[in-house]
């Protein structure tokens, strides 16, 4: 039975401020600074999704609980829903178990893939995941390595393999067989260091008495498949790097790629500066 004959539910999750950190020097609350939030989601992530040659996929917000609760921001809702012509789902955290588990009683596979909302995949990357269902045995997680980097109007490449362990966290995938997972714990697309996904699949199986086979983990390393989106209000920059100061890349700018292309395989629209 080829990924056409399989019933197949497939999640794009992205996180909209859902938690409090306190190292996050914005104020997540503050509505105008979650306006100028809304437009970047639906310049990049809704632009690139709303791009995908195969749309059979719903997009899942997980918010804040304090969005729910307070009508000065359904704003939030409207915009993100309006901002795409596909299926969008508003969740909150603790609501991701019951929503994978419901779908594995209708689907013989269920995907979760997690995106943040500043970036950008390539057209046929949800395409690809669905034809991966062939391969998945019970459990697949499956990602990318090699894309682009976009910062300060200029576009560089990137290739990283994480020491083979885990993948970008653009569309970084977990395909679940429902037979098999319908009645293990639940596991997310979140939760752990994407770069190190290999490693807490093998954890976690292990503990459920299940042996890691090879399979179950793939990297492409061939295509330039995503644009990572490197931005001063970044929560991974500040946090981690503690700055606004994005470093540059130490090799040049790609140039031998044009906009029209950025365009069509991507919903990529910025200005670059080294591209005509």
């Amino acid at each position: 039975m080829s990924a056409l004959d399989k019933k197949i539910k497939h999640f794009v999750i992205m996180r909209f401020f859902s938690f409090d950190d306190p190292k996050y020097p914005h104020d997540i609350y503050d509505t105008d600074f979650l306006a100028n939030q809304l437009v970047l989601a639906k310049n990049n992530a809704l632009s690139s999704l709303d791009n995908q040659t195969n749309k059979n996929f719903d997009i899942v917000f997980i918010l804040n609980v304090k969005f729910f609760d307070n009508p000065k921001y359904e704003f939030i809702l409207t915009e993100l829903q309006n901002g795409t012509a596909l299926p969008v789902k508003f969740i909150k955290n603790a609501e991701q178990p019951r929503l994978v588990k419901e779908a594995m009683a209708d689907y013989d596979f269920v995907i979760q893939s997690r995106m943040d909302l500043d970036d950008f995949v390539y057209k046929d990357a949800v395409a690809e995941t669905h034809a991966k269902a062939d391969e998945c045995v019970d459990l697949l997680s499956y990602g990318y390595c090699k894309g682009y980097i976009y910062t300060y109007g200029e576009l560089y490449p990137q290739y990283k393999t994480w020491e083979e362990l885990g993948h970008l966290s653009i569309l970084q995938s977990l395909i679940l067989k429902s037979s098999f997972a319908r009645n293990l714990p639940f596991m997310g697309a979140y939760g752990h260091n994407h770069g190190r996904v290999k490693t807490v699949i093998q954890e976690f199986l292990e503990k459920n008495g299940i042996a890691f086979a090879e399979r179950m983990f793939q990297q492409n390393i061939s295509d330039r498949a995503y644009i990572y989106f490197r931005h001063e209000n970044s929560h991974w920059q500040l946090t981690q790097r503690g700055t606004s100061q994005i470093k540059i890349p130490d090799h040049p700018p790609i140039m031998n790629i044009t906009k029209e292309q950025l365009a069509a395989e991507f919903g990529f629209h910025y200005e670059l500066k080294s591209i005509k």
